[in-house]
């Protein structure tokens, strides 16, 4: 395991607490992570807030 990865599940889950289960970080395969909107409907284009990991 790459520690980044055990502090994202951290964070998701604190997220998800805080926020009633919304989850704001997504996983981009070969790429690292992205914060998007849980607003935004299923199946839309997310708002990619951050930088890869």
């Amino acid at each position: 395991l790459k520690i980044i990865d055990v502090f994202v599940c951290k964070l998701r889950k604190k997220l998800a607490n805080a926020t009633g289960g919304d989850n704001y970080i997504e996983t981009v395969w070969g790429r690292g992570y992205v914060l998007r909107d849980p607003v935004n409907a299923e199946g839309s284009e997310p708002t990619k807030q951050a930088a890869t990991a």
